[in-house]
């Protein structure tokens, strides 16, 4: 019997060592200490992915409105194109000699432009002012063409890029997500690790009470049961005096309860320092006073400080709004800005523009959700 409470008595001890460790006050790190740094890690990948990927939309809009111009270019100059073959028309019409093929035989066939300028050439039907405004709209025509086909092929290389960062940013996201269910199941199992040891010392330390209690009852009743002893004298010993009970310490005076911080953000305010940083720089990274990245300068516009409250994909966790305010939060996994009212909003948008006011509708794929700090 006593073997086994020893060993109920050491298994105590190994725990309350290990609850100790556990809180903090011995030199064993937090379990999940290793997936959070991990964690971290991946949302800062994750916003900088984001912000890859707004750069190159950027030139994706640019290159694509560069070739949309082209082709209406093309469509002007097919106009002329078509006016100088009536006029070629005119001019063969006018140079053909009588006798011999007519216009409609030398025509009959014709695939194209070059087909009908290799056969007027060939039977000697244009002059030489004539043959030179062919040619100029042959060159014309060919340089369209090449200039259309080298920027679709600009366009077609950015859309690979796009392509290949949304595949980039939707691995992250799979990553991040991973890792956050991690993270929260294992502080879920330190949490119950920390319940059941406690319990455990709980219950040590109250079988040691129950001891300490037990041995000074007997203790007690063992000087009770000596009865008197008489030394031949016929002398009776003066009873022990009874002893006081000790003087209890003075409670130690409560804590003051600290406040809890305010969440509320005056949306005034928020609008009124995002408009105080417009054209100021963007940079990577940035908490200001001078140049931000988009989560450092909403955290600046909410706060007032030079700080950062947390990364795009923090935010996106906040409260949803449906009906956004001036001062609310314009977010999506990978950019954020200040909502300022009428479908606009001021962010750090890119190293080209810095601090802008862009329209949330014409934003990086439209699918920004509003969010209240």
């Amino acid at each position: 019997m006593r073997t086994a409470n020893t060993h109920k008595n050491m298994a105590r001890c190994a725990a309350t060592a290990t609850l100790a460790c556990v809180l903090g006050l011995g030199l064993a790190a937090p379990a999940y200490a290793d997936t959070a740094s991990d964690l971290a890690a991946a949302r800062t990948k994750l916003e900088q992915i984001g912000t890859q990927t707004q750069q190159i939309y950027d030139e994706l809009a640019t290159q694509t409105q560069a070739l949309d111009q082209t082709a209406g270019e093309i469509t002007q100059k097919q106009q002329e194109i078509a006016d100088g073959q009536a006029k070629l028309s005119t001019y063969v019409a006018g140079e053909y000699k009588t006798g011999g093929l007519s216009l409609l035989q030398v025509l009959t066939g014709v695939d194209d432009l070059s087909d009908m300028l290799n056969r007027l050439f060939y039977y000697g039907k244009v002059s030489d002012k004539q043959a030179q405004t062919i040619q100029e709209v042959k060159e014309l025509k060919q340089q369209l063409t090449d200039k259309q086909a080298e920027q679709e092929k600009n366009v077609a290389t950015t859309q690979k890029k796009v392509d290949e960062l949304n595949a980039q940013q939707a691995e992250a996201q799979n990553v991040v997500n991973s890792l956050d269910s991690q993270l929260q199941a294992e502080l879920a199992a330190e949490a119950e690790a920390n319940a059941a040891l406690q319990a455990g010392i709980n219950a040590s330390t109250a079988e040691k009470a129950t001891v300490s209690n037990d041995t000074a009852g007997t203790s007690e009743n063992t000087n009770k049961g000596g009865g008197t002893t008489n030394d031949g004298g016929g002398n009776t010993p003066a009873p022990a005096p009874t002893p006081q009970p000790p003087t209890p310490a003075p409670a130690p005076a409560p804590a003051p309860t600290p406040s809890a911080p305010s969440q509320s953000v005056d949306g005034g305010s928020v609008v009124s320092r995002a408009y105080s940083k417009l054209g100021y720089a963007y940079s990577w990274g940035g908490i200001g006073p001078n140049s931000f990245d988009c989560s450092g300068f909403v955290s600046y516009c909410l706060t007032g400080r030079y700080c950062r409250l947390g990364t795009t994909v923090d935010f996106m966790g906040w409260t949803r709004v449906s009906d956004p305010q001036p001062g609310d939060v314009v977010v999506n996994s990978y950019h954020t800005g200040i909502y300022i009212g009428n479908g606009q909003m001021i962010h750090a948008s890119d190293y080209k523009t810095g601090v802008i006011i862009s329209s949330v509708a014409a934003g990086m794929n439209n699918n920004y959700i509003f969010v209240r700090y």
